[in-house]
């Protein structure tokens, strides 16, 4: 069976196929375009029958692309929902429908790689940083903003100059908007750190696996504690999970 794993994200959307549990090329584009999105999955079709798909987008575009790609293809789409039955992972929310479905499937798709303890960093649009423990158990995490979110809130909200000359290589910023560009990078460091390791860790005397996707995990490679990873595409790795062990 071939699987088309769909990842409707906060500002773009992308496609791939199933390789047994792994994913294939993969193709994205903007919501501005999603005849893109049809014709992405038209061109590579044969064999295609089943479609999984996650969306943390409205109800509406959601419908439209599941709706879309269901005549394009007919075959059904299987929309994957925070509250469905996870391989290798529970939930760690008081309200599972409140932790985005983007989260649980990034955490799906770390497990995959690894059964100790783990913390999966996903730098998109905005930060998340998770924490499931040996068992599986999601025990919760955070979300930051993202890295131009971060500097737009900053720019906007304040009188920091509007520069987006960054001194990529500098420990401390010696000028504003590398301040601003450091602070988050360290924000998200600092929280990893605080609960992988020291007297505070989640999980004393264990190894912490570190995953770190999203367009701007080669911000954070660097700084982040080892062991870690850097795993990108990491929806569309856990929809083929998914996809792979017929859970639904």
């Amino acid at each position: 069976m071939t699987a088309l794993l769909v990842d409707l994200g906060n500002t773009r959307w992308k496609l791939s196929h199933a390789e047994g549990a792994a994913i294939g090329r993969v193709v994205d584009g903007s919501y501005d375009d999603l005849g893109g999105l049809r014709a992405a999955a038209l061109g590579d079709a044969d064999g295609v029958n089943a479609i999984w798909l996650a969306s943390v987008v409205d109800a509406h575009i959601t419908g439209l692309v599941s709706t879309n790609l269901q005549q394009a293809l007919g075959t059904a789409v299987h929309d994957v929902k925070s509250t469905d039955p996870m391989p290798g992972l529970v939930s760690g929310y008081r309200k599972p429908e409140q932790l985005g479905v983007d989260r649980l499937l990034a955490m799906v798709a770390a497990r995959a790689r690894a059964s100790q303890a783990l913390c999966v960093v996903d730098a998109g649009t905005a930060v998340t940083i998770d924490f499931v423990d040996p068992d599986g158990q999601h025990l919760g995490g955070f979300i930051l903003p993202g890295r131009r979110m971060f500097r737009e809130c900053l720019v906007t909200n304040t009188s920091i100059p509007c520069d987006t000359e960054i001194e990529e290589r500098a420990v401390l910023g010696r000028d504003t908007p590398t301040a601003v560009a450091l602070a988050g990078r360290y924000a998200v460091v600092g929280i990893v750190e605080r609960f992988v390791a020291g007297p505070k860790s989640l999980f004393p005397g264990q190894q912490v696996n570190i995953f770190a996707g999203g367009g701007d995990a080669d911000d954070l490679m660097e700084l982040l504690p080892p062991p870690c990873t850097q795993l990108d595409h990491l929806v569309l790795r856990g929809l083929a999970v998914i996809a792979a062990g017929g859970v639904s």
